[in-house]
């Protein structure tokens, strides 16, 4: 799967997947700007602000009337963390150009629509945005950040980042907080937008079948009205080893317990032994063949499900386990037993699983538009874009001995429960 990269000036790329087996094409606008505690609810208000109205569309009957005479294309908003960064995307959805009824680009239209809403948003007369639209994205936003709350396994997941990498930009939450949420104002806002345009890194990925030479002309003539102060993203923070085990116990109104252990990785993002880590990551707890699985899950029943990601750009490892308060001691012995189990060489098996499973997941991502493009999204803070023909490759080029070498380089840096009240 080939991809054409044009560069519209420093730190604005285009990227397009040129593709015609999809009805449909998608088109996404990337800002990626540095995890900082401060501005991050800024930023996902304003995307808000900026996915659901305009200055040619003051309200969502007018927008929803555009995108229905786009053959009922869609528009879609996300707030990611990748690495350190806040990755905030502006999407469309349309309906693929061979079948548009007069020939017209319906990608090109909808390239020029994100435009619009990027670069001209509904402000007042004073050039800020209007006091009942900053409330109503206030509340979405709210919400958002209510189900993660509600959702044990997400909010397991942030308490843990939140302690294990305190101090650094990965503690911070992409949405940020609902105390920062509720304190913003038309400044914050303004502000935000205008250092989004500034001095982001800008990525926009087109997938599918459409003129990627005619939306890099509109789109370099769109930047070109911006003033522009780009730096680099910074490096994520590296710390490679723990020097001490923090345990942290929590208690709510839950019924399952929730237990993740953080693993430092002592890999930089870009070594070469970062391609052995994620089969690694994959042998120790990725799929039904992994050691956690078919150990600490089915041959010790110590927890509902027990799985390990990793985390390539921050240089650790997450385990998540569903567990009863009572099997959670057990089921730390046990991930770290398996540890131990593949420092000593013993996971054959699980090698020629684990290179066969990651090789069909990877190679799947081709089979619709919305996995091509998150995968280059997740490039974003990367020099280069790597297509997944070449990750397979690097898949299959991974050494037995270097799992080994791999296990050597993990330790235990936090441990985080999430248990039932006491009666």
């Amino acid at each position: 799967m080939e991809f054409i990269k044009k560069d519209i000036s420093a730190g604005i790329e285009l990227v397009g997947i040129p593709v015609d087996r999809f009805k449909t094409n998608l088109i996404t606008v990337s800002l990626a700007l540095p995890l900082e505690r401060e501005s991050v609810s800024a930023n996902a208000v304003m995307l808000g602000l900026l996915a659901r109205r305009g200055a040619k569309y003051r309200d969502m009957l007018s927008l929803n009337r555009k995108l229905a005479s786009l053959y009922g294309a869609t528009l879609n908003e996300t707030v990611s963390k990748i690495g350190e960064c806040q990755v905030l995307s502006l999407s469309s959805t349309c309906l693929n150009d061979r079948f548009s009824l007069d020939g017209e680009s319906i990608a090109f239209e909808c390239v020029k629509l994100l435009s619009s809403l990027i670069f001209e948003p509904k402000l007042d007369e004073n050039g800020m945005f209007f006091d009942e639209d900053i409330e109503a994205e206030k509340r979405i936003l709210t919400e958002k950040l209510n189900s993660e709350e509600n959702e044990k396994r997400i909010y397991v997941l942030r308490k843990t980042e939140e302690k294990m990498f305190e101090n650094e930009p990965y503690s911070v939450n992409r949405y940020g907080t609902k105390e920062q949420v509720a304190s913003l104002n038309k400044a914050d806002l303004k502000t935000a937008w205008q250092n989004a345009l500034s001095k982001a890194k800008v990525l926009i990925t087109v997938v599918g079948n459409t003129d990627i030479d005619k939306a890099y002309d509109y789109l370099k003539g769109e930047f070109e009205k911006v003033e522009r102060n780009y730096t680099s993203l910074p490096e994520p923070v590296f710390v490679g080893k723990s020097e001490k085990v923090n345990n942290h116990l929590e208690r709510i109104d839950v019924k399952q317990g929730k237990l993740v252990l953080g693993f430092r990785v002592d890999v930089k993002p870009n070594d070469n032994l970062a391609k052995a880590m994620r089969s690694f990551s994959d042998i120790f707890g990725g799929g039904p063949y992994s050691k956690l699985f078919a150990n600490v899950r089915e041959k010790m029943s110590l927890c509902y499900y027990c799985s390990a990601r990793y985390t390539r750009l921050k240089s650790c490892i997450l385990v998540q386990c569903g567990c009863l308060e009572e099997n959670m001691d057990k089921a730390i012995d046990e991930i770290l037993n398996q540890l131990d189990v593949i420092k000593s060489g013993d996971y054959k098996e699980e090698f020629e699983s684990s290179k066969m499973a990651l090789g069909d997941a990877v190679m799947s991502i081709s089979d619709m538009p919305e996995t091509i493009e998150s995968w280059y999204i997740g490039q974003i803070t990367d020099n280069r874009y790597k297509t997944p023909e070449e990750v397979c490759e690097e898949i299959k080029s991974v050494k037995y001995d270097e799992i080994k070498k791999c296990a050597g380089l993990v330790s235990l840096d936090t441990v985080y429960k999430l248990v039932g009240e006491e009666e």
